[in-house]
């Protein structure tokens, strides 16, 4: 069995995935983890042949189950490494985290029936281009508006934004 951090990550990738796929963008996963786990691409239908467009931006993954949680944010700690990664993204280099946020218990991760499969619990995006690099040593305490919830009115918004050259 793998760990319990591969099955996180395995989660959050098949989350992201999903919602991709119901929004109508292409997806690349890096075989190896330089700072981004999924790239996505957008793809235009020109005269009935579909082509990618070249427009893109690129995903860390982290999941956890250990978020805090107010009325207005999830709050998360981001190792520092990645903080500064996703910080430092030039404007022709978009970058966000996207953060699954699972139940406690394993058990309750996953639900599957004959009518639906459902990961729980959400999953929510945060765009840090134009933040100052933290000096931190080891981690950084990102708050996540609870509105950016990952859902496919969020991942072709951002498509938008990317294809009309402003930031996320």
């Amino acid at each position: 069995m793998i760990t319990t951090a591969h099955r996180m990550e395995s989660l959050s990738r098949a989350y992201l995935q999903a919602v991709a796929a119901q929004a109508g963008l292409s997806y690349s996963i890096h075989a190896f983890d330089y700072g981004i786990d999924i790239s996505l691409r957008d793809v235009d239908d020109a005269d009935g042949q579909y082509i990618d467009s070249g427009i893109q931006f690129d995903i860390q993954l982290r999941s956890t189950t250990r978020a805090v949680r107010s009325d207005t944010e999830i709050a998360f700690d981001l190792d520092v490494r990645t903080f500064n990664h996703l910080c430092g993204a030039a404007s022709n280099k978009l970058r966000i985290l996207v953060l699954l946020v699972l139940p406690d218990a394993q058990a309750d991760w996953l639900a599957q029936s004959a009518k639906e499969l459902s990961i729980r619990e959400c999953a929510y995006w945060l765009s840090l281009a134009g933040t100052p690099r933290s000096q931190a040593s080891s981690s950084v305490r990102v708050k996540i508006p609870l509105t950016n919830m990952l859902s496919v009115a969020a991942l072709r918004g951002m498509m938008d934004r990317v294809r009309n050259g402003e930031g996320l």
